[in-house]
């Protein structure tokens, strides 16, 4: 399945599923890409503090409700598990971009989810149902956190909040986001693992192998045909000079 057929898919989920009810927790699922892009500009812009964790509880109760609500209107679908996987990956690669400019750190974050990423798309586009590692789900809560706390520090120091010191809650934020890297690390070399053993037992593609072996096979004998009547031309040409 090519990425365009995946975009087709979420863009159905989104706005004409087979079952109308499962707009609910489609757009649940999507209200993390939307979050993705509104909390980094409300936190540099200084918005207020009980709209920004507004939006944030909002946000973070998504991921928990909308399989929850997809299960309780039976409308689950695999449209629907798309988009909660993409919009779990938009939220957390572009609230590591905000916060790159304070915390450098989470750059090995962002490059090492890029690749698992990649990985999980290109698994879609061949199997259309990827399975998700104990791990991979593990791993997104240090971050969560870490995150969550990065932003917290820039938030209290734009708006002159100091009942913490903003700088050791940035400074924990920056723990917790090296204590994810050796996790995301393991992760990525057991989906890599899982893609080149699914590639070694992908059928089509070991008949392919098989045949170009067997092509190669029975060109021997033409090839050794070739090179015998040449080398015949070659010394007929030499007698007769």
């Amino acid at each position: 399945m090519s990425n365009e057929i995946a975009k087709k898919n979420i863009k159905k989920a989104l706005l004409n599923p087979d079952n109308k009810l499962a707009l609910i927790p489609n757009w649940l699922s999507f209200s993390r890409v939307i979050g993705s892009y509104a909390i980094p500009i409300m936190i540099y812009t200084g918005s207020k503090t009980s709209t920004l964790f507004s939006v944030i509880g909002l946000v973070g109760i998504s991921d928990f409700l909308d399989g929850k609500i997809a299960r309780l209107l039976k409308v689950e679908s695999e449209d629907g598990a798309l988009l909660d996987a993409v919009s779990d990956k938009f939220f957390s690669i572009n609230l590591i971009l905000g916060i790159l400019p304070k915390a450098p750190i989470f750059l090995i974050n962002g490059a090492l989810e890029s690749q698992i990423s990649y990985i999980n798309s290109k698994a879609y586009s061949e199997e259309k149902n990827p399975k998700s590692s104990f791990l991979g789900k593990v791993k997104i809560w240090p971050l969560s956190i870490g995150l969550g706390l990065g932003y917290l520090s820039i938030a209290m120091k734009k708006q002159g909040i100091k009942i913490i010191n903003p700088d050791k809650i940035m400074l924990l934020s920056n723990i917790f986001s090296a204590v994810t890297i050796p996790l995301e690390i393991i992760n990525l070399k057991e989906y890599k693992e899982a893609a080149e053993k699914k590639e070694e037992t992908n059928p089509i593609r070991k008949n392919s192998q098989n045949n170009i072996s067997l092509n190669k096979e029975k060109n021997i004998p033409l090839i050794i045909y070739e090179n015998k009547k040449e080398e015949i031309k070659t010394k007929g040409k030499q007698k007769k000079l």
